[in-house]
C-alpha cells in the first residue's frame, strides 16, 4: 500500500492581501511589549547567571534545529502566526485586571507568545516553535524570580553541603551573617566560606530548566505530566551539583592552600556546570527514533564556594 503521509507538509499560505495589516500588528505587539523587552534584556545583561541560561537556551534551539533539520524561511504570515499574536494581545489587555504576580506572569506569557508567532512565521515545525517558546516562557519567570530566590538558594544550598561535609567532619558549622544583606557563611575547622550571591547555583539551576524544557517539550513520546516531572528534576538535579560543587571546594581548599583556591574554585565551578548539562541532556532528549561563575568579593577571612 503506497505511503500517502506527507512528510514535508506545505506551509499554510498567507491570507488575501499584501500583508502590511500583519506587519502592523507584530509592530503594535512590539510596542506593547517593549517596556517587558527592555527589562528583560536588562535584567540578562545585569547577571551573569541569566546570561548563562539565556545562552544555553539560544544553543540548544539552534543544535535542535540542525539535528533535525528544521531551517528558517521567509516569513509568512498564517493561521499560526494569527493565532499566536492573539494570545499575546489578549495577555497584553487582561494584565492590570489581576493581581500583581498574576498581572506579571500574564504579562511574560504575552511577550512569549508574541516571540512564538514570529517563530510560526519563520519555521514550518511546530512543535520546535512550541518547545522553543515554552523554554522562553520558563526563562522569563526565572529572570523575574532570580532575587526573591537568592537567599533561599543559598540558605538550601550550604545546608546541603554541610549536611554532607558534617558526615566527614565533626567541625562544620553553618550560620547566618545578618545586615542589610544577609550572608550564610560556613565555617569547617576553622576556615571560613562564604556562600555569596553569584554561588547560590541560579546559573546551574535556571541553564538546566532551561535546556530540559526546550528538550521535553520537543519530544511527543511524553504526556505533560512527565514533561513537567522532567523538568522539575532537572532543576533539583542542578541544585544538588550545586550543592556538590560547595562540597568539592570546601574539601580541597586546605589541600590546594590560598594561592590555588581560585583556580579550583573555577574548575569546579565548570565541571560541575557541564556534568550537569550533559545529564539533563541524557535524560530529556527526545529518544532515538523518534524523528526522521565568577563570585563576587567577601568580607576578610571569608571564602567565596
Amino acid at each position: 500500500m503506497p505511503n500517502i503521509s506527507n512528510t514535508n507538509p506545505q506551509p499554510e499560505e498567507s491570507p488575501s492581501g499584501g500583508g502590511w495589516l500583519e506587519c502592523l500588528a507584530w509592530i503594535g505587539a512590539a510596542a506593547g511589549f517593549s517596556p517587558a523587552l527592555y527589562w528583560l534584556g536588562k535584567a540578562v545583561v545585569d547577571s551573569q547567571q541569566l546570561r548563562d541560561a539565556f545562552i544555553i537556551l539560544v544553543v540548544a534551539g539552534i543544535v535542535m534545529a540542525m539535528e533535525h533539520g528544521i531551517f528558517p524561511h521567509k516569513p509568512r504570515f498564517n493561521k499560526n502566526v494569527l493565532a499566536a499574536l492573539a494570545v499575546a494581545y489578549a495577555a497584553f489587555f487582561c494584565a492590570g485586571l489581576f493581581g500583581v504576580f498574576a498581572n506579571v506572569m500574564l504579562t511574560l506569557f504575552g511577550v512569549s507568545a508574541f516571540i512564538v508567532s514570529i517563530g510560526f512565521a519563520c519555521f514550518d515545525r511546530k512543535r520546535y516553535v512550541l518547545a522553543v517558546g515554552g523554554a522562553f516562557y520558563i526563562f522569563t519567570i526565572l529572570s523575574f524570580a532570580i532575587k526573591i530566590f537568592d537567599l533561599p538558594l543559598r540558605v538550601w544550598a550550604g545546608k546541603l553541603s554541610a549536611f554532607v561535609l558534617s558526615k566527614f567532619n565533626d567541625t562544620v558549622q553553618l550560620f547566618l551573617i545578618r545586615g542589610q544583606e544577609p550572608q550564610i557563611a560556613m565555617n569547617v575547622d576553622g576556615a571560613s566560606y562564604l556562600v555569596a550571591t553569584e554561588c547560590n547555583g541560579f546559573g546551574i539551576i535556571s541553564s538546566c530548566f532551561v535546556l530540559s524544557a526546550v528538550l521535553a517539550f520537543f519530544r511527543s513520546d511524553a504526556s505533560i505530566i512527565k514533561k513537567a516531572a522532567l523538568i522539575a528534576l532537572s532543576g533539583a538535579l542542578g541544585y544538588f551539583l550545586n550543592s556538590m560543587r560547595i562540597v568539592s571546594i570546601v574539601a580541597v581548599a586546605p589541600i590546594a592552600g590560598k594561592e590555588n583556591y581560585f583556580f579550583w574554585h573555577e574548575a569546579f565551578g565548570y565541571a560541575f556546570f557541564a556534568a550537569a548539562l550533559l545529564l539533563v541532556f541524557q535524560i530529556s532528549r527526545p529518544r532515538r527514533g523518534e524523528f526522521s561563575g565568577t563570585c563576587e568579593k567577601t568580607p576578610k577571612n571569608y571564602k567565596n564556594v
